[in-house]
């Protein structure tokens, strides 16, 4: 009981921090406004039509390297490849899509916070010669497709790539350590950072204000590393100030303070907006290496509305075979008000897969019928549908 206590005063404590009143001033220095209880509970009030809408979810994600190789010479040009592409989904049956809009602290839109992304401009923070969200969404209402506006939320900069190639407006050159951390995966926000949720969530706000997106969707990007340094100085800050909570748990609730506060905002804005959360499959090393505890997301209410892990597995694959994985999900997603649907591998389609053991690494190769029948074990276990990576598989 005493822990519980612990966890509700530093989660309540955060929030208070990250979460924001309706002002008009977007300055991630605003001093904010819990929401409350209240406003979780308005969010959870009217499910009927989501839920209508969930169990038929048949999805596409429309990363950001799909994005950097589309044409984007002219809105004409771009709007002619995405009328192409959203052709093929309806005629795959697919509902809904899932569309990369910030991938790296930057933006595929007008972004007052956000510089431009790399993957739409030919240097990231270079201005835009045309909206990209606003085609997209305009285009897929033409194929009454529901779109998702997808962000990476904490992820700033990619291995490999180099911080001079940052605009100067992007927050890896404006905010510094702890807010912001480099290692050896790449560059990040630390999710122990309270700027970093305030900004984070503000751009979740903008979104929202300014396009016409049926919700906000994450997907897996947690706790970048294990590595102390991601967090040391707000852990030992948290310490001083009489905190007795472990350094796993007290991560696993910056994350939940996180998750939290961007599902307040979007049910602020409509309670029909959803918010959905894109996990990896590994429901273990979810919880022990990335700090996220989907379990509680998946069995409570008011952190999120849909639940799509990424079960990138063939029904072959040694450690983790699709079969049992999905039966896992399964009984892990107990709350009534959050939906369940899988993330399917399309791109490993006749592919060797090296992850899966020697049993299952030709699985993918020799089986042409593998999404099939992952589709089909779903729908005979109770998923409310599925979600293909990525778009420019499906052909």
């Amino acid at each position: 009981m005493k822990a519980k206590k612990l966890i509700s005063s530093l989660l309540a404590s955060l929030l208070l921090l990250s979460l924001f009143s309706s002002c008009e001033n977007n300055s991630v220095n605003d001093e904010t406004v819990y929401f409350g209880d209240e406003d979780i509970a308005n969010g959870v009030a009217d499910r009927e039509n989501f839920l209508d809408i969930a169990k038929q979810v048949r999805g596409v994600w429309f990363s950001y390297l799909e994005l950097e190789a589309a044409p984007k010479g002219s809105e004409k040009e771009f709007s002619a490849y995405l009328s192409e592409r959203f052709q093929k989904l309806k005629e795959h049956d697919i509902n809904t899509v899932f569309v990369h809009v910030r991938p790296f602290a930057d933006a595929i839109y007008e972004s007052s916070l956000f510089p431009t992304s790399f993957c739409v401009a030919k240097r990231q923070g270079e201005k835009l010669s045309f909206d990209f969200l606003s085609v997209i969404t305009k285009q897929a209402k033409c194929f009454d497709l529901s779109v998702h506006a997808w962000i990476n939320p904490y992820r700033i900069l990619p291995k490999g790539k180099e911080k001079e190639k940052l605009s100067e407006n992007s927050p890896g050159k404006t905010f510094s350590y702890p807010d912001v951390v480099t290692l050896e995966e790449g560059m990040f926000f630390s999710p122990a950072s309270l700027k970093a949720q305030r900004l984070i969530i503000l751009g979740v706000r903008e979104i929202l204000e300014n396009y016409d997106v049926s919700g906000i969707h994450i997907d897996d990007y947690f706790y970048p590393s294990e590595s102390e340094k991601i967090d040391c100085v707000q852990f030992e800050e948290y310490k001083k100030a009489g905190g007795a909570l472990s350094l796993s748990e007290w991560r696993r609730e910056n994350v939940n303070a996180l998750v939290r506060g961007i599902y307040l905002e979007v049910k602020r804005f409509s309670p029909k907006k959803v918010f959905s959360i894109s996990p990896g499959g590994n429901l273990e090393k979810n919880y022990a290496q990335y700090y996220a505890d989907t379990e509680k997301w998946g069995s409570e209410d008011g952190w999120c509305d849909l639940i799509i892990p990424q079960l990138y597995f063939g029904f072959e694959n040694e450690s983790l075979p699709f079969e049992s994985c999905a039966k896992e999900w399964k009984s892990a997603v107990k709350s009534k008000n959050v939906r369940l649907c899988a993330g399917l591998a399309l791109y490993k389609e006749g592919k060797e897969d090296p992850n899966a053991g020697e049993s299952g690494k030709d699985e993918w190769i020799k089986n042409e019928d593998i999404i099939a029948r992952q589709i089909k074990f779903l729908e005979e276990n109770g998923y409310d549908g599925y979600c293909l990576y990525s778009m420019s598989f499906l052909n």
